[in-house]
C-alpha cells in the first residue's frame, strides 16, 4: 500500500473540455515535469476524461491528476520548494475551477494488481448518509470489491485499484491552499476486459452488484467516468 496525491479536476466554466485537457496536457504537464526534481515528484499521470459511465447529479470530472511523491528526493532548499509549489498553483488557475476540484492524499491498495489493459474506469465515491467513513471504507474493501472480484468471467476485472480517504484529508496544505472542497471518501481505478459469462447471467449478477452500492455509498453523488491515462512522468 503507497501514498497517491487524488486530484479530480472542473474546469473553468469558459473554457470546454478539450480546450482543458490540451491546456492540462501540453501547458501545465511540462512544467509539472520541470518542477518535479524539486518537489519530489517521482510518478505522475494524468487521466483525461472520455465519457460518463453513468449520470449522476453531480457534475463529472473534466480529468484526474495523480501524482506520487518521494519526501527523501524533495529538495532541501525551502525557498525553491516553495517557489516551484507557487508557480504550479498559478498555473493551475488559468483551467482549473478549485472550488469545485478537491484534493488529498489517499491510502493506495491493490486488490487486483494486473495490467492495464485500454480505458480506465474511475469511480470517485461518496459514503452513504449515515455512513462514517470508517463503515464506509469496511464494506467497500471487506465485501463490495470481493464480491466483484469473486467472478472475474462476469465483471472482466484485470486490474483493480482501491484509493482510500484517511480522516485528516481536508487539514493536508493542497487542500487548504486552494480552499479546495471537501475530499470524497474513496476512489477506485478499474481495468477490465469483455465478460465471457451468458448475458442472462451477466444481467443478474450486475443487478445484484449494484444493488450493494447503496449500502455503503451515495450512488448518485458519485461521478463514474471512462478516461484515457497519460504518463508525465514515470513508466507507464
Amino acid at each position: 500500500m503507497g501514498k497517491r496525491i487524488i486530484f479530480p479536476l472542473r474546469r473553468l466554466g469558459h473554457l470546454s473540455r478539450e480546450d482543458f485537457q490540451a491546456y492540462w496536457r501540453n501547458t501545465h504537464a511540462p512544467l509539472v515535469a520541470h518542477h518535479a526534481p524539486t518537489l519530489g515528484i517521482i510518478r505522475y499521470q494524468q487521466v483525461h476524461t472520455l465519457h460518463e459511465a453513468r449520470p449522476t447529479s453531480v457534475p463529472c470530472f473534466d480529468g484526474v491528476a495523480e501524482l506520487w511523491v518521494d519526501p527523501a528526493k524533495r529538495s532541501t532548499d525551502a525557498n525553491a520548494v516553495a517557489a516551484a509549489s507557487r508557480e504550479l498553483l498559478e498555473d493551475e488557475k488559468k483551467f482549473i475551477d478549485h472550488s469545485a476540484s478537491p484534493i488529498w492524499i489517499a491510502d493506495e491498495d491493490a486488490m487486483l494488481d494486473g495490467p492495464k489493459t485500454g480505458l480506465r474506469g474511475t469511480a470517485v465515491l461518496r459514503r452513504a448518509k449515515g455512513t462514517s467513513r470508517e463503515q464506509f471504507r469496511r464494506h467497500w474493501h471487506d465485501i463490495h470489491a470481493p464480491w466483484a472480484l469473486s467472478r472475474p468471467d462476469v465483471w472482466g476485472f484485470v486490474r483493480y485499484i482501491q484509493n482510500h480517504t484517511p480522516a485528516n484529508a481536508d487539514d493536508n496544505p493542497l487542500a487548504l491552499e486552494r480552499n479546495a472542497p471537501p475530499a470524497f471518501d474513496g476512489m477506485s481505478e478499474i481495468y477490465r476486459i469483455p465478460s465471457t459469462a451468458p448475458a442472462d447471467e451477466v444481467a443478474r449478477l450486475r443487478d445484484e452488484l449494484l444493488a450493494d452500492e447503496p449500502n455503503f455509498m451515495d450512488v448518485d453523488a458519485s461521478p463514474v467516468f471512462m478516461g484515457e491515462v497519460h504518463v508525465i512522468i514515470g513508466e507507464p
